[in-house]
């Protein structure tokens, strides 16, 4: 008879531990692995769980976020959810006026339903502004350049989207497309759809960028105003820019573009250096709103390198934390960027008014 000695008897539950180990760590998610790039490294990782056990003790299962964006970043919202599954995002994509009236009423009879503002800069600096922002610095908010980041901590710029010539590519080839700003006062591109400059909507944000950057006077405002059909919002217009009853947007949307190109539209989209705009977009934890401590926790995932990859593919939109690059053919951010002149996020509101002074000007 085969004896077997107490050493290999003792090394055989060993190796089978280790086995079963080894298949644990293939199948278990990424929290589970302790896989703690999604964070940006470990003390981040640490820094949030502890941010996550914070609001799951004060029973908080849901971030309330208002604007536009909450809807568009649906999908994003999913990344997080999984990250961090007692937790829920509850997005409600009210803008423009509606937001305002929606704001004004909570505010004033101090019943928040809200906990996150998420919107482009004017409206997020403009409720900064009324002080509904409740300050906070995320502990991983270092890894975001100076540049998006308040110094009192009352909001954060975490993504951009670039709004340049977006055409049929039926109707209009590369060569076909305008050069320079005043190329847009030429009769062949009349009927090119742009929503008012005076109305605070996307052709006003675009404006005020090349207007402060001293690309754009009122002449050209003039010019480019009588060249195109002047419609309440281009949005809409998308769908006819694909079927082709419209041609080109001088200011369209990359990140609708993308959409567009991955549903099979023959559309194009050309970042022209001195027509092409970035415009960015940021969030604020609104001051007494029902989840604070599960708002923190949003804002400090929504600067992880998961997050901030998840813009891209998920968002089709640009991340601005160092490190996370865009797919090759995308338009390079950082140098549409750098040509054109910075606005300080705090004088924001300031370079609006006085751009709005001149476009009233040129335009009566």
């Amino acid at each position: 008879m085969m004896t077997i000695k107490p050493a290999r008897l003792a090394a055989v539950p060993v190796r089978l531990l280790a086995a079963a180990s080894l298949c644990l760590s293939l199948i278990a998610p990424p929290a589970l692995a302790q896989d703690t790039a999604w964070a940006g490294g470990d003390a981040n990782a640490k820094a949030l769980g502890a941010l996550y056990d914070a609001a799951q003790q004060a029973k908080q299962t849901q971030v309330v976020i208002y604007g536009g964006y909450s809807a568009l970043f649906k999908p994003l919202w999913e990344v997080f959810h999984e990250r961090f599954p007692a937790i829920t995002i509850t997005p409600n994509p009210i803008s423009g006026p509606r937001l305002v009236s929606k704001l004004d009423a909570e505010f004033a009879t101090g019943s928040l339903e809200g906990d996150v503002l998420m919107a482009g800069m004017t409206e997020l600096l403009s409720n900064v502004a009324k002080d509904r922002a409740s300050p906070y610095k995320p502990p991983n908010i270092a890894a975001l350049p100076e540049r998006y980041v308040d110094p009192q901590g009352r909001f954060i710029i975490q993504f951009a989207d670039v709004f340049g010539l977006v055409y049929n590519t039926n109707l209009m080839k590369p060569a076909d497309l305008p050069k320079t700003l005043g190329d847009l006062a030429d009769p062949k591109y009349k009927g090119m759809v742009l929503d008012s400059p005076l109305a605070g909507g996307l052709a006003t944000l675009t404006w005020i960028e090349l207007y402060n950057s001293g690309l754009l006077d009122g002449k050209t405002m003039r010019a480019i105003r009588d060249n195109a059909s002047i419609v309440p919002s281009v949005t809409p217009f998308y769908a006819n820019l694909s079927t082709g009853s419209v041609k080109l947007l001088p200011w369209g949307s990359f990140t609708r573009y993308i959409q567009m190109k991955d549903a099979g539209a023959p559309v194009g989209f050309q970042a022209t250096p001195g027509l092409v705009v970035p415009l960015y977009g940021g969030t604020a934890i609104l001051k007494g709103g029902p989840n604070p401590k599960a708002a923190e926790l949003f804002q400090a995932w929504f600067v992880t390198p998961e997050a901030q990859k998840a813009l891209i593919t998920r968002g089709y939109s640009f991340p601005l934390l160092p490190g996370v690059n865009t797919p090759d053919g995308w338009p390079n951010l950082k140098q549409i960027a750098e040509s054109l002149k910075v606005i300080p996020p705090a004088d924001y509101m300031a370079v609006r008014g006085r751009f709005e002074a001149a476009v009233k000007e040129a335009l009566r």
